[in-house]
């Protein structure tokens, strides 16, 4: 068999993979399956834990509903009773208002009647007055008693919290331990208090709490041999069980006979019995699990257990190692039985299939070495036998006949569109290096040589692509003054180099009929504004020099402030906004501002893309930085001040792609 056919591969490798399957899984089953499966044990034995933590909490739960019952069935007795009572004095008590008895004669007519009422063995009835002395009782040694020592069960003063509970609230509830004449402690009685305003008494109906602390013992009992039956007949695994311990170390479901000294063996290496193992448990009620090895065995014992702590109970689980790996054992000789079938049938299965599956693959083997050959440019036949393939094989070698057919529409198609796209990229790119070459053009000439004797003047733009949105011009008017401009258009690219020339035509034309700079930039800001749907605008300084006498008037609309540098490096900033950009509103007014550029000093205007130029971290230049620049090197010429700012920014933004145009224009008044 050569291994240089894809179908020989194929078979090999399959029947190595399998093969390195088998002695993998059969390596691993004695660990993996294991732990798989005594995990699964784990969690049974967990689940029997947890389903015992959840009965016996439902039991429980059970026992403290019945007994909440039966409080409140007798408390509702002691109520119906309490009725009875203040039914009676309020008799006694109207026969004193209707003049039948003296208000004296009718209380004695209660006392007599409350000392005769006898309810049963258990219940008797007692009443006392504010100065918490027992008036009457249907008990004898009650009465004439001094109630103000006797406390509750939560050590409050009884009678006194009662007197002014049910004083203020006609009714009140307490448990209590009953006094006797010779001191001793006597038994826990409940007790409702009624309050009868006429004579300010307070008269209670009182019961025993043992019967109910006797029917709830007998309750509980019947539930602990209930759930003793049950673990009885409980196994865990194979030879497992569970067991009970109280706080006392009581059994309350003891462990099985042959089993029964299981709880006193140390374990080996903590030293530990297990009684005090269980004891070291969390109180949380989460299940904890151990291993105990006792020193007297050789077996391994897993121990799962559990605090309830409303009962005190530890409910505990205890498994032989050997019963969670048992089923372990037999499922991985299962396993390697079947995996050893399975491997001769897969490679049977193997040799068959990679003939088939190779056969389609060096088809398209010969398709894909035959497209470097073809015009890729125009479309192609496909061969019958490649297009058959996907209805022939709906499987993942049709698929892939089809991706490469549709690889090769799709070459084709994307190259025919290369060729046309890169045409026109190439059409497109000529028309900008045209639009670049128009806008350069568009910028003024140099100042004829008599201007320059007056005055040193420098200009540069540098778009941030092939045409920007940036100006400049300068020109002499007619009376000689020089007006210059810079702006700075609200967008980028050929949309801002159309309104960047219609702009610097404006500046031109209202310089004809004014040489007001405020009022050129609203003869501007009007015409830019009559039509511009797409809201563009464009923020602009228009300056009037007067070379001569130096005397400087100038109009800002929206453009960061220019400067002026002295000799000595001293600046100062024409801060004055005249209006907002152009192009915005029509008709607003403009403010025009006035100084004086004395001989030596330097003019400097420039756009925001000098001061927002970005670092490499994504800093801003910033116009404190340009002006500590201007401060710290006043150059001679206008051309060297706008060079060194070029400078610094190009080095601030080492490298950075510019985001904005940066244009400077720098006017020095040439020294006497």
């Amino acid at each position: 068999m050569r291994l240089t056919s894809l179908r020989s591969k194929i078979f090999l490798l399959v029947g190595l993979t399998l093969l390195l399957g088998a002695i993998a899984v059969m390596a691993v089953t004695e660990r993996d399956v294991t732990r798989t499966v005594v995990a699964s044990e784990e969690r049974a034995v967990g689940n029997v834990l947890n389903l015992l933590l959840r009965d016996s909490e439902a039991r429980w739960g059970g026992l403290l509903t019945d007994k909440i019952t039966t409080v409140r069935n007798g408390r509702s007795q002691l109520v119906q009773l309490g009725n009875t009572v203040r039914s009676v004095l309020q008799m006694y008590a109207s026969q004193a208002q209707d003049g039948q008895l003296s208000v004296d004669q009718a209380k004695g007519a209660a006392v007599q009647w409350i000392n005769k009422l006898a309810i049963d063995e258990a219940r008797f009835s007692f009443a006392f007055d504010h100065n918490l002395i027992a008036l009457a009782s249907g008990r004898p040694d009650w009465r004439g008693m001094n109630l103000s020592n006797l406390q509750d069960f939560k050590g409050n003063d009884l009678a006194t919290s009662a007197y002014h509970e049910a004083r203020t609230t006609g009714q009140s509830f307490a448990i209590y331990q009953s006094p006797t004449r010779d001191g001793n402690e006597g038994k826990f009685r409940y007790a409702y208090f009624g309050y009868f305003e006429p004579w300010d008494w307070v008269f209670a109906i009182t019961d025993e709490a043992q019967t109910i602390s006797r029917q709830f013992d007998t309750r509980r009992q019947e539930m602990e041999q209930s759930i003793r039956e049950a673990l009885a007949s409980l196994t865990l695994a194979r030879n497992g069980f569970a067991f009970i311990v109280d706080d006392e170390g009581g059994m309350i479901a003891p462990l099985p006979a042959r089993h029964a000294g299981l709880l006193d063996e140390k374990d080996t290496s903590s030293t530990q019995t297990l009684r005090k193992l269980l004891d070291d448990i969390s109180e949380s009620g989460e299940v904890s699990t151990f291993t105990l090895t006792p020193q007297a065995e050789a077996a391994t014992w897993q121990i799962s257990a559990a605090y309830f702590k409303p009962l005190r109970w530890t409910i505990a689980a205890a498994v032989p190692a050997d019963d969670l790996t048992h089923a372990a054992e037999q499922l991985r000789n299962r396993l390697a039985w079947l995996f050893v079938g399975v491997l001769l049938v897969s490679l049977a299965i193997a040799w068959a299939l990679s003939a088939r599956i190779t056969r389609p693959l060096k088809q398209l083997t010969e398709f894909a070495r035959a497209l470097p050959e073809q015009d890729l440019s125009t479309a192609g036949p496909i061969p019958p036998h490649i297009a058959q393939l996907p209805q022939r094989q709906p499987d993942e070698v049709g698929r892939l006949a089809a991706t490469f057919m549709f690889m090769d529409e799709q070459l084709r198609e994307k190259i025919a569109k290369l060729v046309q796209e890169t045409s026109s990229r190439e059409r497109f790119e000529s028309e900008l290096n045209i639009a670049h070459t128009i806008q350069m053009g568009l910028l003024p000439q140099p100042l004829e040589p008599g201007a320059l004797k007056q005055l040193d003047l420098y200009a540069t733009m540098i778009p941030a692509k092939e045409v920007g949105g940036d100006l400049y011009d300068y020109f002499v008017l007619p009376d000689g003054r020089l007006c210059f401009a810079i702006g700075d258009v609200s967008d980028k690219g050929v949309p801002a180099a159309l309104f960047m020339a219609v702009t610097r035509t404006l500046i031109r034309a209202s310089a004809e009929g004014t040489t007001d700079p405020a009022m050129m930039i609203e003869r501007i800001n009007n015409r830019l504004s009559e039509n511009n749907p797409n809201m563009m605008f464009v923020t602009l300084i228009v300056a009037v020099l007067d070379m001569t006498t130096g005397d400087l008037t100038w109009a800002n609309a929206g453009h960061p402030p220019p400067c002026i540098v002295k000799t000595d490096g001293e600046l100062r900033l024409l801060e004055g906004c005249s209006g907002p950009a152009c192009g915005v509103q029509e008709d607003l007014p403009y403010t025009r501002y006035a100084t004086q550029l004395a001989q030596g000093e330097t003019f400097i205007g420039y756009s925001d893309g000098v001061t927002e130029a970005l670092s490499p971290d994504g800093k801003l230049y910033g116009d404190q930085r340009l002006l500590d620049l201007l401060a710290a090197y006043p150059a001679p010429s206008a051309q060297l001040a706008t060079t060194t700012v070029l400078d610094d920014v190009r080095a601030f933004a080492h490298g950075t792609e510019q985001s904005d145009d940066i244009t400077l224009i720098a006017a020095r008044r040439a020294a006497s």
